[in-house]
């Protein structure tokens, strides 16, 4: 079981370094072998000592799945996130040069170095032309992608829907955020994740999704018409191509990761996912029977 960065202190210096030192020869793209460009890819575990294993980590590391953005949503995605450009929103968050030299927005709802879930600042401290535009984009990722995804926690890690569902979604959220759904519902995406980072480009730096929890997936799409930009693994020496209509889930907080660099056209990545404060708090949440 790749668990180098399971227990490591938070350091993109430290990742790297690591890297370097254990997987020289698979740390840049070219090193890499690069899985087919087309079809289901599921990368499990059942090959792995069971007690090599964490608990709670899901069957699979990585999974990609065709045909899971139809042209037309596409499309929709694309001229969605074109109109929130156009509206100038701002990064509030602190520039993460460990990852990439391009800042992702992140909207929705998480609980990052907090006690309780909220909206994201991004999400709300924005022009009202801006927040509208987000609206629009996040309704068309709920109406559209999030039930996918749904289905893929359902059907490929039951025991992390059903803790998502059961305790996270319906206890936690819904509890401390019902108001603030009631007055913009677009953000409540109904369990399958909780936040939408968003940018243009990749992630050209390799990675841990610190914010990530390591029992649950990160779901990456992107749009656009590009060359390049495969996922690359350097603990399982592949790289993967995301082609526009695939999506791609791999647990972002256990295996590092990077980008390719995109080599022409435009690429505009979306990441789903739900943060381990949010994840952990809420499954520690009572669950109260009343009747």
């Amino acid at each position: 079981f790749p668990s180098d960065f399971i227990s490591i202190k938070r350091s993109g210096k430290t990742v790297r370094k690591i890297v370097q030192r254990k997987y020289r020869n698979a740390s840049k793209p070219e090193q890499l072998k690069t899985l087919p460009l087309n079809g289901k890819i599921l990368l499990p575990l059942d090959h792995l000592p069971s007690e090599s294993i964490p608990d709670d980590i899901p069957p699979y590391l990585i999974m990609r799945f065709e045909h899971f953005i139809t042209d037309e949503q596409q499309k929709g995605l694309q001229v969605r996130w074109d109109r929130l450009v156009a509206c100038q929103p701002q990064h509030l968050l602190k520039p993460d040069k460990n990852r990439s030299a391009t800042d992702a927005f992140h909207f929705g709802t998480w609980e990052v170095t907090g006690a309780s879930p909220r909206i994201t600042g991004e999400t709300e401290a924005q022009s009202p032309e801006a927040i509208t535009a987000i609206d629009d984009l996040m309704r068309y990722i709920k109406t559209y992608i999030a039930p996918k995804i749904a289905s893929v926690f359902k059907d490929h890690a039951p025991m992390q829907w059903e803790a998502i569902l059961r305790h996270v979604y319906i206890v936690h959220i819904i509890r401390e955020l019902e108001h603030q759904y009631v007055l913009r519902p677009s953000l409540n995406m109904g369990g399958p994740f909780f936040t939408v980072a968003a940018k243009e480009s990749g992630s050209g730096v390799v990675h841990i999704d610190w914010n990530d929890d390591r029992a649950l997936y990160a779901f990456i799409f992107a749009v656009g018409d590009w060359e390049g930009g495969e996922f690359c693994v350097p603990q399982l020496g592949i790289k993967i191509p995301v082609r526009p209509g695939q999506v791609i889930a791999v647990l972002a907080r256990v295996l590092a990761h990077f980008s390719a660099p995109v080599t022409a056209g435009r690429r505009i990545v979306f990441t789903c996912f739900t943060d381990h404060l949010l994840f952990r708090h809420g499954i520690d949440t009572p669950v109260i029977v009343l009747g």
